[in-house]
């Protein structure tokens, strides 16, 4: 199967603890989340203002964080698509996050050559 709607690259795609989902984070500035046993995407997030460059999905799959050009980190609940959370403090774009197994921070990596942790 093959999941199609982004109009720009994907550069990242993370799957939800239950496999019923793939979040995709693109240069279409989006992240998008799809069902994978119909391959239909199920919503677009969209408040990043460059290019989102990594996705992550947190232990009890509720959680998504994502990663951008514009140099923030964006906290999305997986189910609403509610932005929860934006995080900024990168002088760089960001190019990995990742959310901690307990769920309480959020770690990225940035070009600034640095990484932060940052509590939810």
């Amino acid at each position: 199967r093959t999941l199609r709607g982004h109009a720009g690259f994907v550069y990242s795609v993370a799957v939800t603890p239950d496999g019923t989902r793939v979040v995709s984070g693109s240069a279409d500035k989006t992240v998008r989340v799809w069902n994978l046993e119909t391959g239909r995407e199920e919503r677009t997030l969209a408040s990043h203002t460059g290019f989102v460059r990594s996705v992550f999905v947190a232990a009890d799959g509720s959680f998504v964080v994502s990663g951008s050009d514009d140099k923030t980190i964006k906290g999305w609940r997986l189910l609403t698509g509610k932005e929860e959370r934006t995080l900024a403090g990168h002088s760089c774009e960001v190019r990995s996050v990742a959310i901690t197994p307990d769920g309480t921070r959020v770690v990225s990596g940035s070009d600034d050559k640095s990484i932060k942790v940052w509590y939810l």
